[in-house]
C-alpha cells in the first residue's frame, strides 16, 4: 500500500503559518502515517520547522520570482522555468490531497497545475476558471467579503477544511533549548529579577492603521512600571526607532529586545512573559502558540472574531466604532479608532488578566465606552468564540454573527440549533430570499425534467436557463441591497461558480441542491433572529434537502 501524501499551500506571513498548526495536528490525528508537506514563502518558512507534525517544508522564493517578472523581457522565460521546476517537483510527489490556505489567484492557478487527486480551497477548473473547493473554504472567502458579520476564526476554517477540528485548542510551536537560553540570558542582562512580572509590548504592525500610537505604548509602559511590572519591547528590525523612543521614556524598567530576536528567540522571550500587549500581528499568534496570555488590541481593519489569538482566556479589546472594520484597501485619513483604546483601560486589562481576576475585567468592560472587551473561549462544539465581558447589550452585528454561526454549524456540520431569540434584525429580507430560493428549486426541477428525453427540446432548455439566470441576478441584487443577507447570497454565488458539469441533467440536480440549501439557510436565519418557533418548518426543509 502506497504512502498517503498531503500538501498544504500557505504562501503568507509567519503568523498565518502558525495559524495552520491546528490543521496540521488534525490531519496528523486523522492520518497518522501520512507524509505531510507544507509549501511556504522562503522568507517565513523557518517558522514551520518548529510546528509539530510537518514532515517536509518546501520553500518557494517569491521575491526571486517577483523580481524576474518585474524585470520582464528575457527574464520572463526565467520566471516561467522557475515555476515549471517547482510544479514539476511537486507533481512528481503525486499528492493525494492538496489544501490551499492562501486565497490568491496565483495559488489557485498553482493548485490547478499540481495534479493532486483531491484539492480544497482556491483552485481552477479544467477550463481555467477560478473555483473554491470545500464548503468551509467558500465560507472563509465569503466572510472575507462580509467581515462585519465574520463568525468563525480563520483557524477553525483551516481545521474544518482539513476534515475536522481534532483535539487541539491552541496554536502549536516548539521552543528550542538554545532559544530559551537566549531569552533567559537577554532578560537577565536587561535586569529582570526572579519573580518579577514581565509584560511584553509588540510595538509595530504590518501597516500604520494596525499600529497603536507610540504615545499610547509609552503611557501604558509607565502605568505598568508604576504597578511594579517589568516591560520588554519586542518587534522586527523596522520597529527599532519606535522601540528606542519608547524605551527612552520608560527608562531602566524597560528591556529593549526589538529587532534583536529571530523567530525562535522571539518565541522564547514571549514564553517567558506573563502577558503580551499587541495589535493583530504575527507575534500575537506566536504568543498564543507558546501559551502566553494576550491582551489584543483590535481597531482599523482588525477584528477579534476572525483573526483573534487562537486559545482560551485571552483578553481582546475592540474599538467598535461605527465604521469598523475598515476596508484593507482604503487609507483612512482620520484613524480615530486607534485612540479609542486608552492606555488606562489596557493597563487595567493587563493587571487583572495576570492576576486572573475576571470579575475586575467585567467591571472594566462595563465602563470602557466604545471599546468592547471579550474573553476568548471555545463553545461546546469546539469552535473558537469571543465572549463579551461586562454584561453589555449585544450590538446589531453580534446578533447577525451569532445567527450565522449557528446556521452554518447546522448546515455544514449537522449540529443542533440554539433556541431562537428576539433581535432587532428585520427578518423580511431573509423570508424573501427563501421564497426566491424555492422558485429556483422549482426551475431546477423543470430543467431536470426537460433534459430527460433522448432528444430534449433545446428551445425549452434555453427558456428555463434564461429564467434561472434572471432569478440568480435578482438573488444577487437582493444581497447587495439587503446587507444582512449578503453572506447567504455570496455563498450561493460561489456555489454556482463551482459548478463544472456539462451534463444538463446532472447540472440541474446540482443547481437544485444549491437553491434548497439557500432556502434552508434563509429559513434558519429568519427563525434564529425573529425568536419565532419556526423550527418545525426548518427541520422539514432539511429533511427534503
Amino acid at each position: 500500500m502506497s504512502e498517503h501524501r498531503i500538501l498544504i499551500v500557505n504562501l503568507t506571513r509567519f503568523g498565518d503559518l502558525l495559524q495552520t498548526s491546528p490543521a496540521v495536528a488534525a490531519l496528523r490525528e486523522r492520518h497518522p502515517t501520512t507524509h505531510l508537506t507544507l509549501l511556504a514563502d522562503k522568507n517565513f518558512a523557518d517558522v514551520c520547522e518548529s510546528i509539530p507534525g510537518i514532515d517536509r517544508v518546501y520553500r518557494v522564493d517569491l521575491d526571486h520570482l517577483g523580481h524576474l517578472l518585474v524585470d520582464g523581457g528575457e527574464r520572463l522565460c526565467d520566471a516561467y522555468r522557475y515555476v515549471e521546476e517547482v510544479v514539476a517537483e511537486l507533481r512528481a510527489a503525486r499528492f493525494d490531497l492538496a489544501l490551499n490556505f492562501s486565497s490568491s489567484r496565483m495559488t489557485a492557478v498553482f493548485m490547478g497545475l499540481l495534479g493532486a487527486r483531491e484539492t480544497r480551497g482556491w483552485s481552477v477548473s479544467s477550463d481555467g476558471m477560478r473555483v473554491i473547493r470545500h464548503p468551509w473554504a467558500c465560507l472563509f472567502a465569503t466572510m472575507c467579503l462580509n467581515r462585519r458579520t465574520a463568525c468563525f476564526n480563520l483557524v477553525d476554517c483551516y481545521r474544518s477544511m482539513a476534515g475536522g477540528l481534532g483535539a487541539t485548542r491552541r496554536l502549536l510551536y516548539e521552543v528550542s533549548p538554545p532559544a530559551r537560553e537566549f531569552a533567559d540570558r537577554s532578560l537577565e542582562q536587561g535586569g529582570l529579577r526572579p519573580g518579577e512580572r514581565l509584560v511584553a509590548l509588540q510595538l509595530g504592525a504590518s501597516k500604520a492603521i494596525r499600529q497603536w500610537p507610540k504615545e499610547s505604548f509609552a503611557a501604558l509602559g509607565r502605568l505598568l512600571v508604576e504597578a511594579g511590572h517589568r516591560v520588554v519591547l519586542v518587534g522586527g528590525g523596522g520597529d527599532r526607532p519606535l522601540a528606542a523612543e519608547v524605551a527612552t521614556r520608560l527608562g531602566e524598567r524597560a528591556i529593549d529586545l526589538c529587532g534583536k530576536t529571530r523567530i525562535p528567540e522571539l518565541a522564547a522571550v514571549l514564553a517567558r512573559a506573563d502577558a503580551l500587549v499587541t495589535g493583530d500581528t504575527g507575534p500575537m499568534h506566536m504568543a498564543a502558540a507558546v501559551g502566553t496570555p494576550i491582551i489584543g488590541l483590535f481597531f482599523g481593519p482588525a477584528l477579534p472574531f476572525d483573526t483573534g489569538p487562537y486559545g482560551e482566556d485571552h483578553v481582546l479589546l475592540h474599538a467598535a466604532v461605527g465604521c469598523a472594520p475598515c476596508n484593507h484597501n482604503v487609507s483612512c485619513l482620520a484613524p480615530f479608532c486607534r485612540t479609542e483604546i486608552t492606555p488606562e483601560v489596557v493597563a487595567a486589562a493587563v493587571i487583572h488578566r495576570i492576576g486572573g481576576d475576571w470579575g475586575a475585567l467585567d467591571a472594566v468592560a462595563r465602563t470602557s465606552g466604545e471599546v468592547r472587551i471579550y474573553r476568548s473561549r471555545f463553545d461546546r462544539n469546539g469552535y473558537f468564540g469571543c465572549e463579551p465581558l461586562g454584561g453589555r447589550l449585544l450590538a446589531r452585528e453580534d446578533h447577525l454573527r451569532r445567527a450565522y454561526r449557528a446556521t452554518f454549524l447546522s448546515v455544514l456540520e449537522g449540529m443542533d440549533l440554539p433556541p431562537p431569540a428576539a433581535s432587532p434584525i428585520e427578518t423580511g429580507p431573509f423570508r424573501a430570499l427563501s421564497a426566491m430560493a424555492r422558485s429556483g428549486a422549482d426551475l431546477a426541477q423543470q430543467l431536470a425534467l426537460a433534459a430527460r428525453p433522448r432528444v430534449p427540446s433545446v428551445e425549452r432548455l434555453k427558456e428555463i436557463a434564461a429564467e434561472i439566470e434572471a432569478l440568480d441576478r435578482t438573488i444577487l441584487e437582493h444581497g447587495a441591497t439587503h446587507d444582512d443577507t449578503a453572506v447567504l447570497t455570496q455563498m450561493f454565488r460561489f456555489g454556482k461558480e463551482n459548478l463544472e458539469s456539462e451534463d444538463v441533467a446532472l447540472l440541474a440536480t446540482q443547481i437544485g441542491s444549491l437553491y434548497r440549501e439557500l432556502e434552508i439557510e434563509a429559513d434558519l436565519m429568519s427563525a434564529l433572529l425573529s425568536g419565532a418557533r419556526e423550527k418545525e418548518r426548518v427541520d422539514d426543509a432539511r429533511v427534503h434537502q
